[in-house]
């Protein structure tokens, strides 16, 4: 992306007609820099609040260090309303996971085969921790919290795989860690009774 004070924000190459001469799209890519912002074209970048916990107002458009960067005055969004919308995701989410059982529970009470155990104590633990999730939610007192909930820093430590000469794979024993962000609405819940097992997953540190 580049930006020019006669023609605004160029998002993508284009031909120009610049003190009357015109120009070929390819001169984004053919020329240098330099050669550009001799005709006043320079690359722009966007630098944007997460419209997630900030309110954007009026464009600024400053040159520094040979670009120029469009920037937003912006307000922090309100703290209640974040709670608000993460609390109503996080109960879509119970809702979400409880329904694939849902059938279970009316065979059941439609005299049907009797909802095992296992079952019971995966959809209560669904509903514990939606409610973990939503009173740990209730409490938080800034927009950082709630920022911090939707990026949470974990590490991940997972198996590694080497195959032999005849391409049979072995899983492990040696592991890597890998650092991941994660938003805490659709992680760490319990695991189904039938969720397929991922062979690689050691544990999260």
């Amino acid at each position: 992306m580049w930006y020019s004070e006669q023609f605004g924000t160029i998002k993508t190459p284009r031909a120009l007609t610049i003190n009357s001469i015109q120009h070929p799209a390819n001169i984004f890519r053919a020329w240098t820099k330099a050669e550009l912002l001799a005709v006043g074209i320079a690359p722009a970048r966007v630098d944007a609040p997460d419209s997630r916990y900030w309110n954007t107002g009026q464009e600024a458009y400053t040159f520094t260090d040979g670009e120029w960067v469009i920037s937003y005055a912006s307000t922090e969004k309100d703290v209640a309303q974040l709670k608000e919308q993460l609390t109503s995701k996080i109960s879509a989410h119970v809702g979400s996971l409880l329904s694939s059982s849902d059938w279970r529970v009316i065979r059941e009470a439609d005299g049907g085969t009797a909802m095992s155990d296992e079952w019971r104590t995966y959809r209560n633990a669904i509903r514990a921790h939606g409610n973990s999730l939503e009173s740990g939610v209730d409490a938080f007192a800034s927009v950082d919290a709630v920022r911090n909930f939707q990026n949470h820093a974990v590490q991940e430590e997972r198996y590694l795989s080497t195959y032999d000469d005849e391409g049979v794979e072995t899983i492990g024993p040696e592991t890597e860690i890998y650092d991941r962000t994660v938003d805490k609405t659709y992680w760490g819940w319990p695991t189904a009774p039938d969720a397929e097992v991922d062979p690689y997953f050691v544990s999260y540190l």
